[in-house]
């Protein structure tokens, strides 16, 4: 912007001053040259009145007054010959029409010549033709032109310090605000912009800090609500668990819930089943705490872009949801290929996104679930496929639009085992912001049959994968 301002400034007084100083410049060279031909007729004049009445070679001398080298001084008689002084032995054009009785004025070759008539109009018996060079106009004229460009270099020099002074001025603010931006980017919302006195500026700078203002208040009040809802969430979550681990601490022969009670008593086997299930639904709800904690981590926390174990991840992937899937005859697998690079992102929205691909396709899939980690073109990709009928045609674009929860399902999609359209709710939605806050991307990259969703991510630099490898 400074830049800009010093160039178009001193282009405008640039353009001021040629339009002035061409003008004045050739009305200064007209002017010597007008001087040039009044002071050379009046030379001829002076000369016209100081002759005789008669005119001869041979008569009484006659005294030409002295003029300026290179000027040159000729009377001529009757028939245009020279009769004294310098100058062509016959008169030229000028000398002929000034017979006629008017004085004329030439520029012939390099030189100005102005012939004056001696005598009235109706009888011409002399002419005097003076001659001085035509470059003196043109040097009086460079001399004057010479002393127009220092006060047009003073005027340049002057719109260019201004410029200068402008730019600074009127770019500053600017710059200001730009780094007040950055700032607010960077998670600063208090950063504030020093009041320029321009009204522009200030007005942006005072709407900035107004929006800034206001985005504050709604992530302290987001903040709020998040700690007031998690707190309440853990508190029912910890008296759940105290329930089920008291039920489970009591034996076999203990109530472990109403339902669970068995009139006249209850054999073994009930027993023991009703003990799975209670560690099952000690299992769900430690899921259940870790995945509050995570997510409320991540609304929290910028993102972080640190090594990440993949391989870690998916083994506790395999842990989670080995057992849900066996429940329903099904098989998960996990395949990591050898030559994986370590990828960059963070561990809690990697978790969450795994666990929203893998619940997903446990609810609406079918068959085999099948998780396969692999580098393609430079990246991490992380694919997660069943054998269902896929995503419907209508459905594809919008599986992942955030809804009120999870939809129901068609009888027929539901008879078939594949994802209905408009029935995956805010947990795709979720994972694909997941993926995108952490630099990454989730799309369907085969919607039918054996949708398959894949996971992008970033994968570290050969640099430093080597670093981290040595011991």
């Amino acid at each position: 912007m400074r830049r800009r301002i010093l160039r178009a400034t001193v282009l405008a007084v640039a353009c001021a001053v040629l339009l002035f100083a061409l003008p004045l410049g050739y009305a200064a060279l007209r002017l010597y040259q007008q001087d040039e031909e009044r002071e050379a007729q009046s030379l001829g004049e002076q000369v016209a009145l100081s002759l005789p009445e008669r005119i001869t070679a041979t008569g009484d001398p006659i005294e030409l007054p002295p003029v300026e080298s290179g000027t040159d001084i000729a009377v001529y008689g009757t028939g245009a010959h020279r009769v004294l002084g310098t100058g062509p032995g016959a008169g030229d054009a000028p000398v002929r029409e000034a017979e006629e009785g008017r004085v004329v004025t030439r520029q012939i070759g390099g030189s100005l010549v102005v012939a004056v008539p001696v005598g009235g109009s109706e009888q011409v018996r002399a002419v005097v033709r003076v001659a001085s060079p035509a470059s003196e106009p043109l040097r009086r004229a460079a001399l004057t032109w010479a002393g127009m460009l220092a006060p047009a270099a003073v005027a340049v020099g002057g719109g260019a310090l201004l410029a200068v002074r402008s730019s600074r001025r009127l770019a500053r603010p600017l710059e200001e605000l730009a780094g007040v931006a950055r700032e607010m980017e960077g998670g600063d919302l208090t950063a504030r912009a020093e009041p320029s006195g321009l009204p522009e500026p200030d007005a942006v700078g005072h709407a900035l800090a107004r929006a800034a203002a206001r985005v504050d208040e709604l992530l302290r009040r987001e903040r709020a609500f998040s700690a007031d809802a998690s707190h309440q969430l853990r508190t029912a979550l910890t008296g759940v668990r105290l329930e089920l681990e008291m039920s489970l601490a009591a034996g076999p022969n203990a109530d472990v819930s109403d339902t669970d009670v068995v009139e006249g008593g209850a054999d073994a086997g009930a027993g023991a089943g009703s003990r799975a299930a209670v560690r099952s639904a000690l299992a769900q709800l430690e899921r259940m705490e870790t995945t509050l904690d995570d997510l409320l981590a991540l609304a929290r926390d910028i993102p972080e872009r640190a090594p990440l174990d993949l391989a870690a991840l998916l083994a506790r992937a395999q842990e989670d949801w080995h057992g849900p899937l066996a429940a329903q005859g099904r098989r998960l697998k996990i395949m990591v290929d050898d030559a994986l690079p370590q990828a960059l992102g963070s561990r809690r929205a990697a978790r969450q996104i795994l666990d929203v691909l893998l619940s997903n396709a446990a609810t609406h899939g079918r068959g085999t679930v099948t998780v396969h980690a692999k580098a393609t073109a430079g990246v991490v990709a992380v694919g997660v496929e069943d054998e269902g009928d896929g995503i419907p045609e209508a459905g594809t674009d919008g599986v992942f639009e955030r809804r009120g929860g999870e939809g129901g399902r068609s009888g027929g999609d539901a008879a078939q085992g594949g994802p209905a359209a408009g029935s995956h709710g805010i947990g795709l939605a979720l994972a694909r912001s997941l993926a995108e806050a952490e630099g990454g991307r989730l799309f369907v990259s085969r919607p039918r049959p054996r949708p398959r969703f894949t996971w992008l991510l970033a994968a570290s630099p050969v640099e430093e994968q080597e670093t981290s490898q040595l011991p």
